[in-house]
């Protein structure tokens, strides 16, 4: 997964659920709804987004850090996230 993905998914979340979301709506959503990939994965996908502050976690909500109602990616911007942002399989999940 690329940082453009993250942040496409991320915005798709936000707009759908407002903002602020509740942990465990977010993974219900993205996994199961979305059908983006398995709980562990979305929880790892929403860790990597808090180290790389596109979002912030209050206990168990997580909030947006970016203007997910009205942002439109340049493509120059897509392209440097696509290249710079990288999902390891080291990140733990959240619980």
């Amino acid at each position: 997964m690329n940082g453009r993905d993250l942040l496409l998914i991320l915005t798709h979340l936000f707009r759908k659920k407002g903002n602020p979301v509740c942990l465990e709506d977010a993974v219900e959503f993205i996994s199961f709804r979305c059908r983006y990939g398995k709980p562990s994965q979305v929880r790892r996908m929403l860790t990597m987004a808090v180290k790389n502050e596109m979002i912030t976690r209050i206990e168990e909500l997580i909030r947006a850090d970016f203007l997910f109602d009205n942002q439109k990616l340049s493509p120059n911007l897509a392209a440097e996230l696509c290249e710079r942002l990288m999902v390891s399989s080291d990140i733990n999940p959240m619980f």
